[in-house]
């Protein structure tokens, strides 16, 4: 056997392995939404009846649209920023503040969620005192993910 035929399988059995590593929880948590009883650590039957309460339930109907209109605006503004940001670094040639303008694009990538979300947070409450606005809401969250959002 050659040394690439086993370094093949070991990459096979490993590839296997992280797959499995990802995907068995979300399975796990799709077969268990069936349970039909309330504890999720006892299984009583299949049945969808939690589903049937969730279309049931307004309060989270009416956050998951808004789940919905976030995620929408915020792909729109982060399309939009992100290729105007590339035309920026591609089809100009060299700029005063060109590198500085490159790695405030890039931040969001190497810089922990965290510590973004904190300065955001800060931004936000500074422009409040300051401005008296845009407040914290459905804004500033769009706000904030298109920023998080941009660098990718």
């Amino acid at each position: 056997m050659t040394n690439s035929a086993r370094t093949s399988k070991w990459s096979w059995l490993f590839l296997g392995f992280g797959f499995f590593f990802l995907y068995a929880p979300m399975l796990s948590l799709i077969v268990y939404s069936f349970n039909e009883n309330r504890l999720v650590t006892v299984w009583s039957g299949f049945s969808t009846k939690w589903y049937g309460a969730l279309m049931q339930d307004d309060q989270m109907l009416a956050a998951a649209w808004v789940s919905l209109r976030i995620a929408f605006y915020t792909a729109c503004a982060s399309v939009v920023l992100g290729t105007m940001a590339a035309m920026v670094m591609t089809r100009m040639r060299a700029f005063r503040g060109k590198t500085l303008f490159s790695g405030m694009i890039t931040a969001p990538l190497v810089m922990p969620e965290v510590i973004t979300g904190l300065s955001l947070l800060l931004l936000f409450v500074a422009m409040e005192a300051v401005l008296g606005g845009p407040g914290r809401g459905m804004m500033t969250i769009v706000i904030a993910h298109a920023t998080f959002a941009t660098a990718y």
